[in-house]
């Protein structure tokens, strides 16, 4: 049996076109748990966590199309509550549902969303026909690995051991996800001001991995008329995606595939 874990990786992608979005990551191997009739937003599951899709225009956060803020699911916030003592939990009611917010090791300002108990007229696909083999990794711009992998430990995130001075993954329980933290580039930010509730959000890249032959994921995406290519960087292999509005997507081997 999966182990469940306390804490999902669910980032929330922000569009100009949503339904293109959620039409790739579907191509990708995600499926739906939650969708609106025009395919306006969704959140949608791998075989190892989630991502949120929501249009830019509108948004609450004042997101701008493109941007992915960092986000984890919780079955129940009070239930995890006691392990974000020290993180200054704070705690609202939305009409969809219950929203959190915690603080991260550089002040940034990282969401928790509660699982919806009642759909208020969204449509709630079982999400059954994921791909198994694909997991979500949020790609974190971090400048401070260690206080980056302590924080996430009290999420249940722990460091996978064939990490580097550029890199770290993160790998949660059972079906929680990645963690992905690598060396900022010049001028790479990992937060953004939303002028609103939801404070000072922390961004990453959304990226994945998969055991699935790369050639084939390749050519498949190829087929559904998107740019694709496999990539070999010193003996690291991953399709390089570009998702709707031009934006560049990796999809990396799993490890030890």
């Amino acid at each position: 049996m999966t182990e469940p874990a306390a804490f999902t990786v669910f980032p929330i992608r922000f569009s100009d076109d949503p339904g293109s979005m959620i039409t790739f990551l579907r191509t990708l191997g995600m499926a739906a748990l939650v969708t609106t009739e025009s395919d306006g937003y969704a959140e949608l599951r791998a075989g190892a966590g989630r991502v949120m899709v929501h249009r830019a225009e509108g948004s609450d956060s004042h997101a701008t199309s493109g941007t992915t803020d960092l986000s984890f699911a919780v079955d129940s916030i009070d239930a995890v509550a006691p392990e974000l003592d020290g993180l200054n939990l704070r705690v609202w009611d939305e009409s969809y549902g219950r929203q959190g917010l915690i603080t991260g090791p550089a002040g940034e300002d990282v969401s928790l969303n509660e699982a919806q108990t009642d759909l208020y007229g969204y449509r709630g696909p079982d999400g059954t026909e994921a791909d198994p083999r694909l997991v979500v990794t949020a790609v974190r711009p971090s400048a401070d690995f260690a206080a980056d992998t302590t924080f996430f430990g009290r999420l249940g995130f722990t460091p996978e051991t064939t990490g580097n001075k550029e890199w770290q993954a993160l790998r949660g329980l059972g079906t929680a996800g990645v963690l992905g933290l690598h060396r900022p580039a010049d001028g790479e930010r990992s937060s953004r001001k939303t002028d609103s509730a939801f404070g000072t959000s922390a961004t990453v890249r959304l990226g994945f991995e998969t055991s699935e032959d790369l050639d084939e994921l390749a050519a498949r995406f190829t087929g559904a008329g998107y740019a694709a290519r496999v990539v070999d960087q010193q003996g690291l292999r991953a399709v390089h995606l570009t998702a709707p509005a031009g934006q560049p997507m990796e999809v990396h081997q799993t490890p030890g595939r």
